[in-house]
């Protein structure tokens, strides 16, 4: 059937598309039953999806880690949102790519299926209030753990998203934007959909690789901000408390950018401080020169 072009909000499933209505998956498909998955989410600025090449790789990195064959190349990906992106007339979309490893009879093994099921979720993006980034935002700390590399690794952006789920549950029931979870040693990892840093002495402080977190594309890109304009940063390891007492608290996401925290449980932070300030600045300079160069290049496909 097809959707019309005023559609915001359509659901591309192997290839075919739907309204969110019609999109149906088997109630056998691996995803629904054991979080047997993997995705990434990317947004557009304009017509261009913002580090798509970075998100697919990655995507394709977490199917490898879990021996999930995707059956097509990264480009052939980036092609298909990218033609599901076309009919939909708005400029500034979120787009969630989900690759299931597909329909079997009820077991554990992977060999059940052999054919994955591919689903992109295209939708309008919701900007938050007038006041979201000027006023910062409420974080709490949680003692809920994050998974290790040795149970799941976070690096593997999976369907199993239970403990982020319960996790977000407390900030929630405590009017925060985010639960921040710590690691087995009790120290500080992430959000249960951002990185966090913190900020004293003038230092960019981030959890290290190794501490148990996912290694963001906004992060990554937010270390580098840290060199062009002479920012100190620094991997190392902090407590909730040494969180609360930081002089400058932020969160980095895909979606949400950079993120000014002026409150850590009942800790107030100084939001927007003047290193989040410039980092939030340069982080939008460096999106918009993204976009300039790939429209420049004829990348963008619509």
């Amino acid at each position: 059937m097809p959707i019309a072009m005023k559609n915001t909000k359509l659901i591309s499933i192997n290839g075919k598309i739907y309204s969110p209505q019609e999109a149906k998956i088997s109630v056998f498909d691996r995803g629904f039953l054991y979080g047997d998955a993997v995705y990434e989410v990317a947004r557009s600025y304009g017509r261009v999806f913002f580090e798509l090449e970075k998100h697919i790789q990655r995507l394709f990195k977490s199917a490898e880690s879990i021996g999930m064959d995707l059956q097509k190349t990264p480009e052939d990906y980036i092609q298909e949102i990218y033609q599901v992106y076309s009919l939909v007339p708005d400029e500034n979309m979120y787009m969630r790519i989900q690759i299931t490893r597909g329909e079997g009879d009820i077991g554990l093994s992977t060999k059940l299926s052999t054919k994955p099921n591919v689903i992109i979720y295209i939708r309008h993006l919701e900007f938050p209030a007038s006041d979201f980034y000027s006023k910062g935002q409420k974080v709490v700390t949680t003692d809920r753990l994050r998974n290790s590399k040795r149970a799941l690794d976070p690096n593997i952006k999976s369907g199993n998203y239970l403990n982020n789920v319960l996790a977000y549950r407390k900030a929630t029931d405590e009017g925060a934007f985010e639960a921040v979870m710590i690691n087995t040693k009790g120290e500080i990892t992430e959000g249960t959909t951002s990185n966090i840093f913190r900020v004293q002495g003038g230092v960019v402080y981030s959890p290290p690789d190794d501490a148990d977190i996912l290694r963001g594309i906004t992060r990554g890109i937010v270390k580098s901000l840290c060199s062009e304009l002479g920012i100190s940063y620094k991997e190392e390891a902090f407590s909730g408390a040494e969180l609360e007492k930081s002089e400058e608290v932020f969160l980095t996401s895909s979606t949400k950018e950079v993120v000014p925290v002026r409150q850590v449980n009942a800790s107030s932070i100084k939001a927007p401080g003047e290193i989040t300030q410039r980092l939030a600045m340069a982080y939008k300079e460096y999106v918009k020169k993204y976009c300039e160069e790939r429209k420049h290049l004829g990348v963008v496909r619509v």
